[in-house]
């Protein structure tokens, strides 16, 4: 999994930060971490493709809709994994129906719902190690 880029995109820092600590610890070693779509934008702009892109809905800079238009267009190979907040299974649809590979809620036990987030990472590169 050393060669697997994740990309994470979270304002807040401290989710961010626990967020990488878990999926380093589970031999995830490549994760960047970003605090604005933007920031993230222009690295796919430039050319660096993750294999998978961790993001809120709630962005500062960017609705979650919009940046994953934006970066599916960029990237369309990128899984773009939302984990958020926001408890609106209309919204968590609309996300999939638009690209999204999963929607995955913040509890407010933050620790479950990274722990789901990266069984649900682990199990796509599983899925995408066996299709290849």
């Amino acid at each position: 999994m050393k060669s697997v880029l994740i990309f994470i995109v979270d304002k807040n820092p401290i989710h961010s930060s626990l967020l990488k600590y878990h999926l380093t610890i589970k031999r995830f070693a490549n994760v960047q971490l970003y605090h604005s779509a933007e920031e993230c934008l222009y690295r796919l702009r430039k050319g660096v493709i993750p294999h998978y892109l961790i993001t809120e809905f709630d962005l500062a800079d960017h609705s979650g809709l919009d940046f994953l238009r934006m970066a599916k267009q960029l990237s369309p190979s990128t899984q773009v994994i939302f984990f958020s907040a926001f408890d609106d299974p209309i919204l968590a649809m609309q996300l999939i129906e638009s690209g999204a590979s999963d929607y995955i809620m913040k509890t407010n036990k933050l620790d479950y719902g990274i722990k789901d987030l990266v069984k649900n990472l682990e199990f796509l590169q599983r899925e995408n190690i066996y299709n290849i």
